[in-house]
């Protein structure tokens, strides 16, 4: 799928061990985000920083196991590294200002630019016989639309009275910024080229689920903490968030499983014939 692998996983390492180190950080030290968040967004910061530590330890052990000819480990490398540079953007963005900060800046751009190099070396002529389900192809993508033009429309409202009031707010702008101007874009991006049954769509509709779900599973751990801090749970908020991220986990999963590729020889032995 990708070429000079061994260059990507570098790239990809670089990340992971980064957010693993900033996640530790949150674990050891359990008030460096009070005062940088919102209230009612810090009881699920530990219970966070666990769900990164552990998901790093497995991305590691995922990017060592990756072959040239692994697509599909991949393709969820991609998505995880994705989700890493969502909620260390928010990080990045939010300025939370503990000593942590530099780490959290080299996640947000190490993942960034990992991500352009890897989409780079994609060798999308290998993949002239991969296929996937219609209906499949078809649920992934029309999904992704919905959430594209659902989260815009939400967004956009939200920052209407904003703009007319010339008001700024002091907390999750940086949703603003990350969903309308990289992750909203690719949701519908990709949807598109999977529609017009190009395999680079079809090979990032998973990944961009994957990001989806890192992104949305954390809130609902976030209700589920409130009650060892005296908050009061948001059932709705809480059922939404566990509710979306299962959708985009589920689709995620039948999709990577239902791709299937003809065998090919990896780019290196062609090289060498």
């Amino acid at each position: 799928m990708i070429s000079n692998l061994r260059l990507n996983k570098i790239f990809w390492s670089i990340p992971s061990i980064a957010a693993m180190l900033a996640a530790i950080g949150g674990i050891l030290f359990r008030n460096i985000y009070t005062n940088l968040f919102p209230p009612d967004f810090l009881p699920g910061a530990f219970y966070q920083d666990v769900l990164t530590v552990v998901v790093c330890v497995f991305l590691l052990i995922l990017i060592g196991a990756t072959k040239e000819n692994h697509f599909k480990k991949q393709i969820i490398i991609i998505g995880l590294i994705g989700s890493f540079f969502y909620l260390y953007g928010i990080f990045t963005i939010e300025r939370v200002y503990n000593w942590f900060y530099l780490l959290y800046a080299i996640v947000f751009s190490s993942s960034f630019w990992s991500i352009v190099y890897s989409l780079s070396q994609l060798r999308l002529e290998a993949f002239a016989t991969l296929q996937l389900n219609s209906a499949m192809r078809k649920t992934t993508a029309i999904s992704s639309i919905i959430i594209a033009v659902l989260f815009t429309f939400l967004w956009t409202t939200a920052l209407i009275p904003l703009m007319r009031e010339h008001n700024r707010i002091e907390y999750l702008y940086s949703i603003y910024i990350l969903d309308l101007c990289f992750i909203m874009p690719a949701f519908f991006i990709t949807s598109i080229l999977s529609l017009r049954k190009l395999p680079f769509g079809i090979l990032m509709g998973p990944a961009i689920m994957i990001c989806g779900f890192f992104v949305i599973f954390p809130l609902g751990l976030n209700e589920l903490a409130k009650p060892s801090v005296g908050m009061q749970v948001n059932w709705g908020a809480m059922i939404m968030s566990f509710g979306f991220a299962s959708f985009m986990l589920t689709i995620a999963v039948l999709q990577i499983k239902m791709i299937s590729l003809k065998l090919f020889r990896p780019f290196s032995e062609r090289q060498n014939t």
